[in-house]
């Protein structure tokens, strides 16, 4: 299980104990432990059975874990198992340690700026993502609007056909001449009567 620690609250918490003190080195603010603290997370490491980073070793005894009970760092129960009073951290002493444990270790420190990196990282992503359709929008709707311009706005009126009879000019022989003496031949010709009258 992951336990979120607030950091700013413990280091408010290591300092009022003086168990770390703001130092400056090189112009840059930082938590070192005080020689008070190295002995505690020592006694601490031992009573709860963690891994010492500073290693040095300190033993534990029933008058340091009579004060991490005062405190509210841990709480005494019986284990079946071992048959014995077990000592584990509450939420609060672990906390506070492992708020120690990431002053003194410059690679937990690297780690979590990192992790913030990251994050910032994919916030700003995240907020790149929800512009990408709006993005998109904007260039189809400026597509749009270029081929809008392009085409003419007003469209023109096709004018009707107005609907007359075709004269077919076929070429003849000169039979349509009526000029043509032969049209006098053919007329008489062919026609004997009155025509209209047929």
């Amino acid at each position: 299980m992951n336990i979120s620690i607030d950091y700013n609250k413990m280091q408010g918490e290591l300092d009022r104990r003086h168990y770390m003190s703001q130092v400056y080195i090189e112009k840059i603010e930082t938590w070192k432990p005080t020689q008070l603290g190295v002995k505690t997370y020592g006694k601490w490491c031992d009573l709860v059975n963690w891994e010492n980073l500073l290693n040095e070793k300190q033993t534990s005894s029933d008058d340091f874990m009579n004060l991490a009970v005062k405190r509210k760092w841990a709480e005494i129960y019986y284990s079946f198992e071992k048959k014995q009073n077990v000592c584990e951290p509450t939420k609060f002493g672990h906390d506070l340690f492992r708020t120690f444990e990431y002053w003194i270790d410059e690679k937990a420190q690297k780690k979590v700026a990192r992790k913030k990196q990251i994050n910032n990282v994919v916030k700003e992503g995240g907020k790149l993502v929800q512009m990408i359709p709006k993005i998109l929008a904007g260039i189809s709707q400026f597509m749009g609007n270029s081929s809008e311009q392009e085409e003419p706005t007003k469209k023109t009126k096709r004018r009707k056909k107005k609907k007359t009879t075709k004269k077919t000019n076929k070429k003849t022989s000169d039979t349509t001449d009526v000029n043509n003496p032969s049209w006098d031949n053919w007329s008489n010709s062919t026609r004997k009567g009155n025509w209209w009258e047929v």
